[in-house]
């Protein structure tokens, strides 16, 4: 079961008109086939996206004013919506609790032979979730559903602004703390649980018991005294065994990297680095079934800019596992980093462009159709169309792709085809060959640039600069170009 689309309106910097968002979905062997990136400038909505699914499973305290969007009007509701696709009846059967599997089977659907659930939750009543019922074409709501609704599938967000050093520690909403937990349960169980559970109230209820001997003094004290005060009772300090996640908070992560030290010690790199490590190890063991481990309850995985804090090398190591993981599990990122762009398996995954106007927000997905090459998209193109910012990289790839279509091969060729095309040669470009300076030549503004780019030996050119506004503006004219091709 996966996460196939999602429909946000007004909800913060999305309005009321936005397009649903279709994502991608594991298909078992693909690398990247369940990776949905989301990239754009900053303050566009990719963390929203995050915000909103988190919003729709967990609600929110939160006044509705906080995250309604300013531009809607004051009737208008703020609604999350979330398709699952997939195995949903399996799901229903193995991790709903078992008066409420009629209830959710009620609301599945099919749609190209696989079971569909629909969830919407609303600031018209935020504190239920409603489910879609086909047949009358409207959201219902079931009382008593919103807790066992949970346990069909997780989520796990990681924010960018969370300290990475927070993650490792073992609190109890802390990824260390759950993966401590699901283990403990089993643990609890065992004959080595119930051998310390009988010593410890040896240790500290049995009347024989070196504490208890030394308590008594302070119980009979203070008996007598209240006896005095109050009248006659007995006063006796009872222990209660603690639960087995209080131990948790004396537990530390010791890392030797050459040097054993604590890891809040370690650099902000390391830890972020351990907190996903440990984030991917508590998915595998969260979502096991109990009993039949060949079923896997759904589980989602959104980190935000998970490069932060890691280095270049690492940086690509971490997307590796991205990939790899994501041949089976679905995992949404919102990032920055070029060097998750740098791989082929760009092919298979999800990638989302988003962009804001006038407080609106709007999610462009990038389908085959998309783009000006044939390997698109290229890092360069990416960056041209999210973020505005014309790029070397994709200068030269539409130059020499207008090279290919055109015929024109030769720099004589292509010169004459950009200025049968309109476009006039604006720039001076001296050659140098064997150390030899040849005659000043009159160029177009794109060979120019792409001389520029290709020939930093040239001497003679070196102070000879291109501002970033003439890099746009022959991107620009080189597309307009190509459109016409």
């Amino acid at each position: 079961m996966f996460i196939s689309e999602l429909q946000i309106k007004n909800f913060k910097c999305f309005g009321s008109d936005l397009s649903p968002v279709k994502f991608n979905v594991p298909d078992g062997n693909a690398l990247g086939s369940g990776l949905n990136i989301f990239v754009g400038e900053n303050n566009t909505g990719k963390s929203t996206v995050f915000e909103a699914i988190d919003f729709l499973r967990d609600s929110t305290k939160k006044n509705l004013s906080d995250f309604k969007n300013k531009n809607a009007n004051k009737g208008e509701d703020v609604s999350v919506e979330l398709t699952f696709y997939g195995n949903v009846n399996d799901v229903i059967d193995h991790f709903s609790q078992q008066n409420k599997v009629p209830v959710f089977k009620k609301y599945v659907y099919e749609y190209n032979d696989k079971d569909c659930f629909k969830l919407l939750r609303s600031s018209k009543d935020i504190k239920a979730i409603h489910l879609w019922d086909k047949p009358s074409q409207e959201f219902k709501n079931e009382s008593g559903i919103d807790a066992p609704l949970k346990k069909l599938f997780e989520t796990n967000f990681v924010w960018s602004d969370a300290n990475p050093n927070d993650q490792t520690t073992f609190g109890s909403t802390t990824i260390c703390g759950n993966l401590l937990k699901e283990i403990a349960k089993k643990f609890t169980e065992t004959n080595d649980y119930r051998e310390f559970s009988e010593k410890f109230h040896i240790t500290f209820n049995s009347k024989e018991s070196g504490l208890r001997k030394e308590l008594r003094t302070i119980e009979e004290k203070t008996r007598k005294i209240f006896t005095e005060q109050f009248g006659d009772a007995q006063i006796n300090f009872h222990f209660n065994e603690l639960k087995i996640d209080s131990f948790f908070k004396n537990t530390r992560i010791d890392i030797d990297d050459g040097i054993e030290t604590p890891m809040e010690e370690k650099g902000s790199g390391m830890q972020r680095s351990i907190a996903l490590a440990l984030l991917q190890v508590y998915a595998e063991e969260l979502i096991k079934h109990p009993e039949e481990k060949s079923v896997s309850k759904p589980f989602f995985l959104f980190i935000d800019e998970p490069e932060l804090c890691l280095h270049p090398r690492a940086q690509i190591k971490l997307f590796n596992a991205i990939l790899n993981l994501s041949k089976t599990k679905q995992i949404f990122l919102a990032t920055h980093s070029p060097y998750f762009f740098a791989d082929s398996s760009l092919i298979n995954i999800g990638l989302f462009i988003f962009k804001r106007e006038n407080n609106n927000s709007s999610i462009e997905k990038i389908d085959s159709d998309w783009g000006f090459f044939p390997w698109s998209p290229s890092w360069g193109e990416i960056n041209y169309q999210a973020y505005n910012l014309p790029m070397s990289e994709f200068h030269n790839e539409l130059y020499g792709y207008i090279q290919e279509k055109a015929e024109k091969f030769t720099e004589k060729d292509i010169e004459k085809y950009f200025t049968d095309s309109g476009l006039e040669k604006i720039k001076k470009w001296t050659r140098e060959k064997n150390g030899s300076v040849k005659i000043e030549e009159d160029v177009t503004l794109q060979t120019f640039i792409r001389n520029k780019i290709h020939h930093p030996e040239n001497s003679t050119m070196k102070s000879v600069k291109y501002t970033q506004q003439e890099l746009d503006d022959s991107i620009g004219e080189m597309i307009k170009l190509l459109r016409e091709l």
